[in-house]
């Protein structure tokens, strides 16, 4: 993959709702050491000055979405070590679905050498959702996030299949959250291990 080479990314992808997020939190200040970012955030921070919150960014126009998400790849880039990068494969607005990590831009990020993709169910997501008091998330029914499900796992797939990227799914069922912590510290494990054969 082309772009620098002195990170270790790895891409936690899922629809709003999965528990990227939590997982996330759940494995800070175990035995590795890395930097987590939000490419969402990093775009809101870009965007400071306008005061324009981060789940009001899918509204913009479509060039400034890309020149928000180019400015936060590029710090992404710029950072050492091993970064999780939480973030979406897709952003669904009124049923119009954006692509959070266009393919040919993806490598422009470092050296991304896994993904994991949280996955949930539609009835799992709404129930989240409902109770997420922290985040303005879209109204979706259960057909519009099945759709988007179908089509974050068809861009992961392409991701992994154009860069030769090793792809883990992860399913957070409902009062299973020990259990998918224990899969993702692994996963997380398991990428990193392999990151320093290469």
């Amino acid at each position: 993959m082309a772009g620098k080479e002195k990170n270790t990314i790895i891409l936690v992808l899922g629809s709003p709702g999965a528990g990227k997020t939590t997982l996330i939190e759940s494995v800070k200040g175990t035995k590795h050491d890395f930097e987590v970012v939000n490419i969402g955030t990093l775009m809101a921070e870009e965007t400071a000055a306008q005061n324009i919150p981060r789940d009001r960014l899918r509204y913009l126009p479509t060039e400034r979405i890309r020149e928000l998400r180019k400015a936060a790849f590029s710090r992404i880039a710029a950072m050492e070590g091993t970064v999780i990068v939480d973030t979406h494969a897709t952003v669904e607005k009124g049923n119009k679905f954006i692509f959070g990590l266009p393919i040919n831009d993806l490598q422009y990020m470092g050296k991304v050498q896994g993904i994991i993709y949280v996955d949930a169910s539609p009835e799992e997501l709404i129930k989240r959702r409902s109770t997420d008091t922290m985040r303005k998330r879209e109204n979706d029914d259960e057909e519009v996030l099945n759709l988007q499900r179908h089509l974050n796992l068809s861009v992961v797939t392409m991701y992994g299949s154009t860069y030769d990227i090793p792809v883990y799914i992860l399913h957070n069922k409902d009062g299973g959250l020990h259990a998918a912590k224990t899969d993702f510290e692994n996963f997380i494990e398991d990428i990193i291990k392999n990151s320093e054969l290469t």
